[in-house]
């Protein structure tokens, strides 16, 4: 149910469809197949076989979506690699290896040499994918973009827990050949936690993350491209700077975008899910925060500084800095000494 509500949800999301969602959708499509199969499998109804196929799917296009969120693209090398191992995984299925699932301690397929091979392979495959993306998700999303930083948490805390779910599915694997536990091991809790948590985050994800920089050209046929796109919001307010432009107003943002001023309130609701002022508000302080920690203080009054961080009057500057930061800008100088 979760995974059909997802799809939906995503489907009718916006009119823009991305590498990054067009995968989210297909792993959301996959997930919930693979759990009705295994659910048919319950009642008597084998479909071992598609079942097999549909997970090592799942799996590839979840690599492919770490990939267009760290770096938008995924590495012919890796293209390369992954056809090689669908190729060798698809003929390993034909010919009779499933994948294996272990049922109140005992595997219910038999396990060779063969599937010993791919779990190893699936395994190393997806922790160096990991780790190579983490990598760039730390090396792209360094600057002090507020929803580039929550883009990046997400991603971290998603990355970070499908490490634990590696490391739990190995060490039950190994606990089972070595007979260390006593407890009877089922895969099937595992692979219950694994798809909800994943549906969860695609649920919660950052709503801009969807709209990255490789659109498909398709959407253009599709659909109107009357929205306002993430990267033209980035530019300007960012990269440009807007949010330390004291006369900054709603108005003369929508007129800067060349769009209307209720399609970037419609924007700010769907996509950014805050409004205009405490948008503004909240990076003019973090900008603050920043010439404070360069020591600015030194050669300029909290007037001047409040001034070049966007503030019009001290008073407010002086109000919103202490909502987001939980103290006055003398009690942070004193934190920073």
């Amino acid at each position: 149910m979760v995974g059909i509500f997802s799809i939906i949800e995503n489907l009718k999301g916006g009119p823009r469809y991305s590498s990054v969602k067009i995968n989210i959708i297909l792993l959301i499509l996959l997930i919930t197949s693979s759990s009705l199969f295994d659910f048919l499998n319950e009642f008597g109804y084998s479909y071992n076989l598609t079942r097999s196929i549909i997970g090592f799917t799942a799996f590839l296009t979840f690599t492919n979506l770490l990939f267009f969120i760290s770096i938008q693209k995924i590495p012919k090398v890796v293209i390369i690699l992954e056809v090689v191992l669908y190729t060798f995984f698809l003929i390993t299925y034909l010919y009779g290896s499933r994948s294996a699932i272990i049922n109140n301690g005992e595997f219910i397929n038999e396990v060779g040499v063969v599937e010993k091979i791919k779990f190893l392979i699936k395994s190393a495959f997806f922790i160096i994918t990991m780790v190579y993306n983490l990598f760039f998700i730390f090396k792209k999303n360094n600057n002090n973009n507020l929803y580039r930083v929550k883009i990046k948490k997400w991603a971290i805390l998603l990355i970070l827990f499908l490490f634990f779910i590696v490391l739990v599915q190995v060490s039950g694997v190994l606990l089972y050949y070595k007979k260390v536990s006593a407890h009877q091991f089922d895969s099937r809790f595992i692979l219950i936690i694994i798809r909800l948590t994943l549906l969860l985050f695609i649920a919660f994800r950052p709503k801009y993350l969807d709209d990255n920089v490789a659109n498909l050209k398709i959407n253009e046929l599709l659909v109107k491209p009357n929205a306002i796109s993430f990267e033209d919001f980035e530019f300007l307010f960012y990269k440009n700077q807007y949010f330390l432009n004291l006369d900054a107003n709603l108005d003369d943002f929508a007129l800067k975008l060349n769009r209307s001023k209720e399609e970037v309130l419609v924007f700010f609701k769907t996509q950014l899910d805050q409004n205009f002022t405490e948008l503004l508000n909240q990076n003019r302080v973090e900008y603050l925060k920043q010439l404070l920690r360069s020591k600015k203080y030194e050669s300029f009054t909290i007037e001047a500084l409040s001034e070049m961080s966007g503030f019009g009057t001290r008073r407010s500057m002086y109000n919103y800095f202490k909502k987001y930061v939980g103290m006055t800008p003398s009690d942070f100088i004193n934190t920073i000494k």
